[in-house]
């Protein structure tokens, strides 16, 4: 009988080997093993709901025929507990309480699409732990029923033995569909997942009865239990709309010849900023109005195409949604403005070479008869620039900027030197200036000050006066202003005077550091006679008298000179070995150095050691401040400087008055001690100038006129940040409303103070990041777009005629508390305020009988508790328009199978 058989046919095939199938099962729980799903507990209770809760994204992949397939395991991470206490924990209820759990009913509506935290398989079933297995690429999905059944039979054999009671979800047809298929497993107990979507909504799923009748044709027969019923029906209003023209500093408005400006509502600001301020047109607010009925029993209330009980004069509880589509003019022009931080072009790509070049030399040479004449500071600045010997301005750089914007800006820059058409002068008062500005929080500079204004002007510019190129015109500009103002020694306005602030940012230190510059060769040239003492020292004139008989060959000790450059006794300190008096000395006064002056010099000490002839070079103030101590005071020992000099380094006995140094300056060969060897008698007058302002200023201009675009973001954009706060805060606090975001623009400047002040470490030293604001300009639009959407609800709610202020501000704080959402239930004021809706039908929120609107969305949850034989029984419908999607849960016992 043996030979009968065919040795080619049946026996032949293999059946030790494993199929696809039990391979990818294999792998499946091998992923499920590392995610340690299985070791995972869940608590019984949450603190809040899936829609609020923050979650945990573990994702692996897998091959399966050289296709990548994803298998993600979401978890809420909102619990308190620790992860071995959750262990003990039962978790074959979990899922149970989940679907039964009334808070996870419904969450804030679809149609808001704010749910971008909570997964759409938690939105439909309140799961806070479930797995989702799907193609790896976006562009493939499962559509054919075997690839189907193939994943869900591997998916229940794996649930079954490595995670039971965790839903496993596979993904079908097109992503952009979300539908979904899950199982979870048990030992006695399997829930199926099922969805449906339908295009064409029969009838019988339009309503609750025939909803119900589906629901529980899919109950087990000895479930007797009551069906509790959730509903909610959600109508879109009218979106609401509110014009807020734009605004653009030296721009005139271009609605200026619309006729239909009824609607619009101007925003205010009592300081004038240049930076641009309004909404773009589309701006708009969409409003829904949401009816819950929760937790009913299905007996209670009918929903039939004939009669309906869900009608919002029925419901307990309404709540108003609102949303906000408004992008401003302000956040804009700040997010071009941020798109410059990588541009490398330089300025002579946009303007060419010569950017500093006057018309002709002939003026210039006018200019310089004018510094030498005594009576130049006198006179008054309008004469002086009517006269018709000051150097006339060079020509307009080439640019998309035409004469008069150039000249506008300019004007408002520099309003000193065109006084004739100047309308926005700085303030006399540097309170006034500061009064906006803490230096200790943010590093930026004086509201209204010359950085400020030009930071704004330069976004400004770049937004709507011909970007880069504008930018670059009105820079090169700007620059080929202050070598004018260097050229013909005028203090430069919206600058406070004094050697540069290093709690200010790196623009306005130069500028400091250039008008300082332009004082210090206005005094060197004018008040010097005024600025020096007239000092008569009789002990000079005695030695005069005694020595005056002798040969002027005669050697004279170097205690014997004649002493110069008093300026005062020091107290009543003498001089430790005789009985003279301790004069302090007329020094050079200190040299100023700007941030990153004093950071190359750090660096440089560091990198060079402190014996390099470099770090001689930084004592030269040091050196000369002892040449004139000894100038002044001849018979005069370092310990006399250091008197005077460093008092801390001088210590006295309490019992006697014999003092000594400080053990630093009595180290051997210290360098106070080399210098002062070095030092000779030179009194202030006859030494060399410490600080040269003509080299200082020339650096300053050099350093200007070189930045690309990128370093005059860098330079810029601390200060524009800085006045873009400031305006928005005024415009607030102009429209009654900056108590409701206080909060919010405290944390902005909180974050800009950090911004202005980080720094990042290096290897060579410590520099100044590249200020990256991008997450501070989202948290500001966020805020504006905020505004608009009050401004919409005020006028929503009928303010004034229906609503006091206060009430407003109280239902929009609760609004923002909650995500959008207020109640709008006891309301009687509103309630006497009629809303328009789609269909331009006219209703009252409290006496309407039904609303109508072309977008209406109902919700129904229906749940059977049951017993632990058969588990909980869950079915979600949702409508909208022709389109029905109903998502159920439902168990079953497979020891009665």
């Amino acid at each position: 009988m043996a030979e009968e058989i065919d040795d080619s046919g049946f026996y032949r095939q293999d059946f030790s080997t494993v199929s696809d199938w039990e391979v990818f099962t294999a792998q499946l729980g091998e992923v499920f093993q590392k995610l340690s799903i299985s070791d995972v507990g869940c608590p019984d209770q949450v603190d809040t709901d899936v829609f609020r809760c923050n979650w945990d994204i573990r994702t692996e992949l897998l091959l399966l025929h050289k296709a990548k397939i994803s298998v993600s395991f979401y978890e809420s991470c909102n619990s308190n507990l620790k992860r071995e206490d959750s262990s003990k924990l039962s978790v074959n209820k979990y899922i149970c309480e989940d679907l039964m759990t009334v808070k996870n009913t419904f969450g804030p509506p679809l149609v808001l699409k704010n749910l971008s935290s909570a997964h759409t398989i938690s939105c439909m079933y309140g799961l806070r732990r479930f797995v989702l297995i799907s193609p790896h690429q976006s562009q493939q999905h499962l559509s054919n029923p075997s690839e189907v059944c193939f994943f869900l039979s591997a998916s229940t054999v794996v649930a079954a033995e490595y995670c039971p009671m965790v839903p496993i979800f596979v993904q079908i047809y097109d992503h952009k569909w979300s539908i979904f298929l899950g199982t979870a497993m048990h030992s006695t107990l399997r829930t199926s997942f099922d969805l449906v979507v339908l295009k064409q909504t029969p009838i019988e799923c339009r309503y609750l009865s025939g909803l119900m009748t589906i629901f529980k044709e899919k109950l087990p027969t000895k479930c007797v239990q009551p069906i509790t019923v959730s509903v909610r029906n959600t109508y879109a209003l009218q979106i609401e709309q509110i014009r807020f023209p734009m605004k653009v500093p030296f721009l005139k408005p271009l609605y200026e010849n619309d006729k239909d400006k009824s609607n619009d509502i101007v925003l205010y600001s009592n300081k004038f900023i240049a930076l641009p301020c309004g909404y773009f047109p589309d701006a708009g607010t969409e409003i829904y109005l949401v009816y819950n009925w929760l937790e009913i029993s299905e007996n209670v209330a009918i929903d039939s195409p004939l009669h309906s009980d869900f009608v919002p004069s029925k419901s307990a509880s309404c709540n108003m949604y609102q949303i906000a589509h408004a992008v401003s003019y302000l956040t804009s022009c700040l997010r071009d403005f941020y798109k410059l931080c990588y541009d490398k072009d330089t300025l002579e790509s946009f303007v060419g070479r010569s950017i500093t070049e006057y018309s002709n030399g002939t003026n210039m040479a006018k200019a310089l008869r004018h510094l030498t004449d005594p009576q130049f500071h006198r006179n008054n600045s309008s004469n002086f620039f009517e006269s018709s010997n000051f150097p006339k301005h060079p020509k307009k750089i080439a640019g998309p900027l035409n004469e008069n914007e150039l000249k506008e800006f300019l004007v408002f820059l520099f309003p000193d030197l065109y006084p004739d058409t100047a309308q926005y002068n700085y303030a006399n008062d540097e309170k006034d200036k500061n009064n906006e500005f803490d230096p200790h929080r943010i590093k930026s500079a004086p509201l209204d000050c010359l950085s400020s204004r030009l930071s704004c002007l330069l976004a400004t510019c770049n937004a709507h006066y011909g970007g880069k190129a504008g930018l670059a015109q009105l820079w090169a500009s700007f620059t080929r202003e202050l070598q004018f103002i260097w050229d013909v020694r005028l203090s430069i306005p919206g600058v406070v005077s004094g050697f540069p602030n290093t709690r200010t940012c790196l623009l306005n230190q130069k500028l400091q550091m250039l008008n300082y510059c332009i004082e210090r060769s206005k005094f060197r040239k004018y008040d010097k006679e005024q600025r020096e003492p007239k000092i008569i020292d009789n002990s000079f004139e005695e030695a005069s008298s005694e020595t005056g008989d002798e040969d002027d060959d005669e050697f004279y000790e170097c205690t014997e000179y004649a002493p110069e450059g008093r300026d005062r006794c020091l107290g009543d300190l003498k001089l430790l070995d005789c009985d003279e008096p301790l004069y302090v000395p007329i020094t050079q006064d200190p040299v100023p150095k700007t941030e990153d002056e004093l950071q190359a010099d750090a660096e440089a000490m560091l990198r060079l050691g402190s014996g390099s002839g470099l770090n001689m070079e930084m004592f030269s103030s040091l050196l000369s401040d002892m040449e004139a101590f000894k100038a002044a005071n001849p018979k005069g020992k370092i310990e006399d400087f250091i008197r005077w000099y460093s008092p801390k380094d001088w210590e006295e006995d309490e019992q006697s008055t014999i003092g000594r140094l400080s053990v630093r300056m009595q180290v051997p060969g210290n360098t106070w001690q080399t210098v002062w060897q070095k030092a000779q008698p030179v009194p202030a007058s006859k030494q060399k100038r410490l600080f040269d302002e003509t080299t200082e200023a020339m650096k300053v201009l050099t350093f200007l006129e070189t930045r690309n675009i990128s370093e005059i973001y860098e330079l810029t954009i601390i200060p524009l940040l800085h006045a873009a706060l400031i305006k928005f805060k005024d415009i607030l606090e102009t429209a009654n409303v900056l108590d409701i975001f206080e909060t919010g623009i405290e944390a902005l400047f909180a974050e800009l103070c950090h911004l202005s002040r980080d720094v990042e470490i290096f290897d060579t030293g410590v520099e100044q990041k590249t200020p990256n604001p991008e997450h501070l300009i989202e948290n500001l639009e966020k805020m504006e777009t905020q505004l608009y959407q009050y401004k919409c609800f005020e006028q929503l709610a009928g303010y004034p005629d229906c609503i006091s202020l206060e009430e407003v501000k109280q239902k929009f704080r609760e609004m923002i508390e909650n995500e959008n959402s207020c109640s709008i239930t006891g309301l009687d004021r509103i309630a006497k305020h009629n809303y328009r809706f789609n269909e331009a039908e006219t209703a009252n929120l409290h006496l309407v009988k039904e609303l109508r609107s072309n977008l209406i969305i109902k919700e129904y949850v229906l749940r059977v508790r049951g017993d632990m034989a058969f588990g909980p029984q869950f079915l979600r419908a949702i409508v909208t328009g022709e389109e029905v999607r109903l998502c159920g849960a439902f168990t079953e016992n497979t020891t009665l199978l």
